[in-house]
């Protein structure tokens, strides 16, 4: 029995678990045809030295772009939705997202119009306007929620401690349940 224990106890803490520790998010938006963001690791601290790539489908929009000096990256994308972005900061840290072709539509509509002759081309172009202010302005708090997202919190904390304390008593309980078999 004691082997067989051993050996699953090997098999069960040797498995490959994914770590968390320097995980990178990535974070990204659309404001007036220009599609914006940054990524950043878990704990802190921005991805300095990455670089973007975005794909429309199968057709690559930018490829390998190393981002700004704060981390930051942006570029002019007028095309049709959806668009997947991708951000490598090396060492296998790598992060995707898909922002969805919504974003696209609502971003580019009637950013050139001067002139509107009828009321429906002009109720399409405040509809724009506030669609874009409103984006805008929810932007901060779309990085808030992210950052908050991706932050250890006290419950994680505390659940793995618990997790091993619970270990502990169970191998302690088995150990004193062989004892008293044995005597």
């Amino acid at each position: 029995m004691r082997p067989v224990l051993l050996l699953g106890l090997l098999f069960v803490f040797g498995l490959p678990l994914p770590a968390a520790a320097h995980q990178l998010k990535l974070f990204a938006t659309v404001e007036a045809g220009t599609v914006s963001g940054y990524g950043f690791f878990v704990g802190g601290g921005r991805a300095l030295t990455a670089v973007v790539t975005a794909t429309a489908g199968e057709e690559p929009v930018v490829a390998g772009v190393p981002v700004d000096d704060d981390g930051s990256f942006a570029f002019p994308y007028a095309g049709p939705g959806p668009l997947r972005l991708a951000l490598d900061a090396g060492e296998g840290h790598l992060a995707e997202t898909t922002l969805a072709a919504e974003r696209f539509a609502a971003s580019g509509a009637g950013e050139d119009q001067a002139c509107v002759a009828d009321s429906d081309g002009l109720a399409g172009l405040i509809e724009a306007r506030v669609e874009a202010a409103v984006a805008r302005q929810t932007r901060p708090l779309l990085e808030a929620l992210a950052a908050a997202e991706a932050r250890l919190r006290f419950s994680d904390v505390m659940a793995g401690i618990g997790m091993i304390a619970g270990i502990a008593g169970a191998a302690l309980w088995a150990t004193a349940r062989r004892r008293g078999n044995t005597s």
